[in-house]
């Protein structure tokens, strides 16, 4: 069996690889608006130096599988050790985040290569901002109806308790309303149109039905992993009830959200 150092390296590998040779296909074969000249020292720096940032975050998340698997404070030179001594398993149930990691990499770094370092730049920024604003609550939202709700009924039926991620989606709910609340400072200012980065993100804003329904779907996911994680072991039965019925609010403000997004 593979170690955990080697399962790493592969997941690293492998859509680096792959980035480099369309890179090389695309230096050979030009496509599109990206023309040899677009291979330049600007674009190989920023590519290096967001490579190692990636790496960096990376050995992060890798550290951080270490300490929840009983590995305590793991330094960098003891990390290969540590990978050599570790479960596979540690490393292999999360082969496909490590892969997505350097893969996102590799997407930003053909964004700088068509639009140029600024722009490139600027478009992952506003693409990432969006996708936490947005997309993130999107997410979750769906997350629960469709996969926490089966689980609930289940343990309704059965009693038989099952293992839930309430302290991810709080975590997520957080995370999204507050860049929604930061939002709406950043717009109330003069001059916010001005900001590239904020004004793909103003449209949201300026649609005050939508991005209310956005940020009442952090709040209501946010109260679920509150419920989940406070309520529903001391009180099983209200807890359980009241995630139900959460999560059917959130299927109705979904169907509000989805029409909202579609009129834009």
């Amino acid at each position: 069996m593979k170690s955990a150092r080697r399962l790493l390296v592969e997941a690293v590998l492998a859509p680096l690889a792959m980035w480099v040779i369309m890179w090389s296909l695309g230096y050979i074969r030009p496509f599109g608006d990206v023309g040899r000249e677009n291979f330049n020292a600007s674009w190989l720096i920023t590519t290096i130096v967001s490579f190692f940032i990636t790496l960096a975050l990376v050995i992060l998340f890798v550290k951080r599988l270490l300490r929840k698997a009983g590995y305590s404070q793991v330094g960098l030179r003891e990390l290969p050790r540590v990978l050599d001594e570790a479960d596979p398993k540690i490393i292999g149930g999360s082969m496909r985040e490590i892969f997505t990691i350097v893969a996102l990499w590799g997407a930003f770094s053909t964004w700088v290569l068509e639009l140029g370092p600024k722009k490139g730049i600027i478009f992952t920024v506003s693409f990432a901002v969006i996708f936490v604003v947005v997309a993130l609550p999107l997410m979750v939202s769906m997350l629960i109806p469709i996969m926490e709700v089966p689980f609930l009924l289940y343990e309704i039926l059965t009693g038989k308790r099952l293992s839930y991620i309430f302290k991810e989606i709080l975590l997520v709910s957080l995370v999204s309303g507050g860049f929604l609340i930061f939002l709406s400072l950043i717009a109330t200012h003069l001059g916010a149109s001005e900001i590239v980065i904020i004004r793909p993100l103003l449209k949201f804003y300026m649609n005050r039905d939508l991005y209310k329904n956005l940020l009442l779907l952090s709040a209501l996911n946010a109260l679920y992993g509150l419920i989940g994680i406070f309520i529903l072991p001391r009180r099983r039965r209200l807890g359980l009830l009241t995630l139900l019925l959460i999560a059917l609010a959130l299927v109705l403000i979904l169907i509000k959200v989805f029409i909202q997004l579609h009129s834009l």
